[in-house]
């Protein structure tokens, strides 16, 4: 057996080679010429991946707008040709599975029952949205301009994981992530003040952090404006990396009266508000 990159197959040890079985992991995130590069050694494919993940990275807006962030694992799907399905997830509470099921799976997923009703000891509420609306939490351009923080939100994210899971060693894995890479930065300075280090917790974009998983994990989602923008929040397979991401705890922080103009977002507030995980941010406001 041999294992490779996509582009690693034309390795010239390999030039002369062909295979009966080529297994392409991670094909939603593999662009289509380099796909066929191994394609072409093989004798039968066989191409694993989740097209509602992340897409791979195009940064050429024309080569994007062309259809090159168009996977040959998307067009296989929508062509209907030996497709399957694994139903069956091993990561997170069914609850925190339970929008992303409905939303992109068409609610055949079903949670094992090892992780199904899985939680903190500290807290069996497995999903929280922490509504940040009429807060006056607003997003502002980064140092660079090229990206947003929301420092408020930043600071409310941190006072409620250190009020869940305590001031001592903490016996979970931990994440926050963020859309933004300011917000990430920010996140990571105020946290090492607060003595949360990166032992203790993991902070980083969703991009970087696909494919790694935690106990816990929190969502800053930045976005709070008069004009009801979410910019590229709407790219839906980001967030829905991020929303599944977690084993036992799922928190978000956002401002439903900017996200809730969009119907996906307006969907998971109420997704939240029907199973009694919504609550303000007033609640966890200093004193």
């Amino acid at each position: 057996m041999i294992t490779c990159t996509l582009i690693g197959s034309s390795h010239e040890y390999l030039r002369d080679r062909r295979f009966p079985v080529v297994v392409i992991d991670e094909a939603g995130q593999g662009l289509e010429p380099a796909v066929w590069v191994p394609i072409l050694k093989s004798e039968k494919v066989i191409m694993a991946g989740d097209p509602w993940q992340l897409p791979p990275t195009v940064k050429s807006r024309d080569a994007s707008r062309t259809g090159l962030t168009t996977t040959l694992l998307d067009k296989v799907i929508q062509r209907h040709q030996r497709v399957s399905l694994l139903r069956v997830q091993y990561r997170m509470n069914r609850h925190i599975m339970e929008f992303s099921n409905q939303e992109f799976y068409g609610g055949k997923l079903e949670a094992h029952p090892a992780v199904s009703d899985w939680h903190l000891a500290e807290d069996p509420v497995p999903v929280n949205f922490i509504d940040t609306a009429g807060c006056g939490y607003n997003e502002e351009a980064g140092e660079d301009g090229s990206s947003l923080t929301n420092s408020e939100e930043g600071a409310l994210v941190l006072r409620h994981l250190r009020a869940t899971l305590g001031e001592g060693e903490w016996p979970y894995t931990v994440a926050i992530i963020s859309p933004y890479r300011a917000q990430v930065e920010w996140l990571r300075q105020e946290a090492a003040e607060w003595g949360l280090g990166e032992s203790r917790l993991t902070i980083n974009t969703i991009d970087s952090f696909q494919g790694q998983e935690r106990d816990v994990v929190y969502i800053s989602l930045v976005r709070s404006n008069d004009s009801g923008e979410i910019g590229f929040l709407s790219d839906y397979r980001r967030i829905n990396v991020a929303l599944t991401l977690a084993r036992k705890k799922l928190v978000m922080a956002g401002d439903s009266a900017t996200l809730g103009n969009d119907h996906f977002y307006r969907r998971l507030l109420e997704y939240c508000e029907n199973h009694g995980f919504y609550g303000s941010a007033w609640e966890w406001m200093p004193t």
